[in-house]
């Protein structure tokens, strides 16, 4: 089965969903390391979601999507007042 949409960009809202979901993939569904080969298979992309090794190059390079919109959430007991 063909999807039409592989040919088109993601929107924003779709790209802020994949994050999502992918963060939710990466705390629930990745163990120590997992290995991806994805997109056109003339020019694939090689991913690559690892617990147990070292960032390649500094760790700062790396930038967490969609951090500035981030909720920041109380850990405060409901039931104990904060």
């Amino acid at each position: 089965m063909y999807n039409e949409r592989l040919d088109e960009r993601l929107s924003d809202e779709e790209l802020e969903l994949f994050v999502q979901h992918m963060h939710q993939f990466a705390n629930h569904d990745v163990d120590i390391c997992l290995r991806l080969e994805a997109g056109d298979p003339e020019h694939p992309v090689y991913v690559m979601f690892g617990r147990d090794y070292p960032p390649v190059g500094d760790a700062t390079d790396y930038q967490r999507p969609f951090a500035d919109r981030r909720q920041v959430t109380s850990k405060s007991d409901i039931n104990g007042g904060g």
